[in-house]
């Protein structure tokens, strides 16, 4: 009996919140208003359907934004209490505009991560003193667990790469400039350009093998053609292949199908001997571009086969190291500890966060400090609740009044303007949910271009997890509820008398 009772004590005073909530009597809205309401629906849909059918241009997803903000204040306006609409709308505002940013940011780490991983892989194992030949063992240990999506060994060096003409020399250089490339404007370029169009670039040389980097994420869609496999090693028919970076071809003026020659410094030892050594060097045919996403990335890597980079890098049958693809990101840490501690003293092991520490924690600070300052609005329209609640206060001392007579106590009267508030959070936190997604979806379908030679990824990224929409929605409904207390006690000791006075 209690029980019910106090269920339908709850569902009066929801009852009454929801009726000092919405707009009184229910007068049909003017024409002005209708017509208002159906151009911007109209707006954002078209806006919304023009971005998704791959209008490449900034207009249709800026008029969606735009006219999906308008109906929705329009909306507000005439179904919510003047008082309350624009508090409603500063928190939906507020909350749509925090889930974008986090969104925005949280797609920066993925990219991040991905192509860190895509690259070095999320564990890069290492032999300190550079005679790392245990690799096949490794491949063979750890490939299969369960845990390791591939495993792959590579080999790694800084060369010189020289584009050479369809006769196999080298360009040369006269008064007349470089013969056999066509001039081309580098204005564009800023401080990775060499000082002649055709001089040598220093490039990072990776050598792999196709059939186990193939299993790293993303590695085979780094090349243009898809195909790792076209990265050969040398034979009698013919020479090794190499795939250059997109940027880095440019930047020689080479293409798919012409050659370039990659130069290795001899490796010093520290003996006379060594600093007479002449340097180690391959010609190589372009069979594939690089397109990475990250701008460092295409103007400065090429991929070789990891036999053709062990003969001229070390000229020995021994490996830079050994990368590892895991299933799940999160345990590198813990993965990396373990193979060091099973291969013993001289190995090493570093994971995505570290190789990327300084780039990851720069864009937590980031995204830290933009929550922080956008979270600021729900404040804001949490204000302005607290100003309409107080408005409200004194438009319905009459109603309060009645209640009082009718029975309700001061904890009833405080519960009422507390669900008021709580109602008005709630509605604004489910509006900015909305609008959150309906942004976000749009930055994700459309792919805003970045200019790479300021962001390390080639478009503006997207991508949700259930705590960016959880939290800005869980934050505006909590502070919404906190600035509506202090109403609430107001209200709920307005005398009865001076309430029935007014009558």
């Amino acid at each position: 009996m209690a029980a019910h009772s106090s269920r339908r004590r709850w569902a009066l005073i929801a009852l009454v919140a929801r009726r000092m909530l919405l707009r009184e009597g229910r007068r049909k809205p003017g024409r002005p208003g209708r017509v208002a309401l159906t151009i911007a629906l109209t707006l954002a849909i078209s806006g919304a359907a023009a971005t998704l059918l791959g209008v490449r241009s900034v207009a249709p997803p800026l008029v969606a934004g735009v006219a999906s903000l308008f109906a929705v204040g329009l909306l507000c306006a005439r179904r919510l209490m003047p008082a309350v609409a624009v508090a409603v709308f500063g928190t939906g505002l507020g909350c749509a505009a925090l889930i974008t940013v986090l969104g925005v940011t949280s797609g920066f780490e993925d990219e991040l991560i991905g192509r860190l991983s895509k690259v070095g892989g999320h564990v890069t194992l290492t032999e300190y003193g550079l005679d790392f030949d245990e690799y096949p063992a490794v491949v063979a240990r750890w490939g299969p667990d369960p845990r390791v999506l591939a495993a792959s060994p590579f080999a790694f060096s800084t060369a010189a790469v020289v584009p050479l003409r369809k006769d196999g020399q080298a360009d040369r250089f006269d008064e007349a400039g470089a013969k056999g490339h066509v001039e081309a404007d580098m204005s564009g370029e800023t401080h990775i350009r060499p000082i002649d169009r055709n001089a040598p670039v220093i490039a990072l040389i990776k050598g792999v093998d196709p059939a186990l980097a193939a299993g790293l994420p993303g590695m085979a869609t780094m090349l243009r053609a898809g195909d790792l496999t076209a990265v050969r090693p040398g034979d009698v028919r013919h020479g090794p292949a190499i795939a250059l970076g997109s940027r880095l071809a440019a930047r020689l003026g080479v293409e798919v199908g012409d050659s370039v020659r990659l130069v290795v410094p001899a490796e010093l030892d520290g003996t006379a001997a060594a600093m007479a050594r002449p340097p180690r060097h391959g010609e190589y045919e372009v069979v594939d571009l690089l397109d990475t996403g990250v701008g460092d990335y295409d103007a400065s890597l090429a991929l070789v086969h990891l036999s053709s980079a062990q003969a001229l890098f070390f000229a020995e049958r021994r490996v830079s190291g050994v990368e590892f693809a895991l299933v799940d990101p999160d345990i590198a840490a813990n993965f990396a500890a373990e193979v060091v501690a099973a291969m013993g003293q001289g190995f090493r092991a570093t994971t995505w966060e570290q190789q990327g520490e300084e780039v990851l924690a720069g864009l937590r600070q980031i995204r830290a400090a933009v929550s922080l300052v956008l979270g600021l609005l729900e404040v804001v329209a949490a204000t302005a609740l607290l100003a309409s609640l107080l408005l409200l206060v004194r438009r319905k001392r009459e109603e309060i009044a009645a209640l009082m007579s009718l029975g309700a106590d001061s904890r009833a009267i405080f519960a009422v303007f507390e669900a008021v508030g709580v109602f008005a959070g709630g509605l604004g936190a489910t509006i900015g949910v909305g609008l959150g997604l309906l942004f976000g979806w749009m930055v994700a379908v459309f792919r805003y271009p970045l200019d790479t030679e300021v962001y390390p990824v080639d478009h503006l990224p997207f991508a949700l997890s259930w705590l960016d929409v959880a939290g800005p929605a869980a934050a505006a409904l909590v502070i919404c509820a906190l600035a509506s207390g202090p109403v609430a006690l107001v209200a709920s000791r307005l005398p009865l008398l001076a309430g029935l006075g007014r009558a």
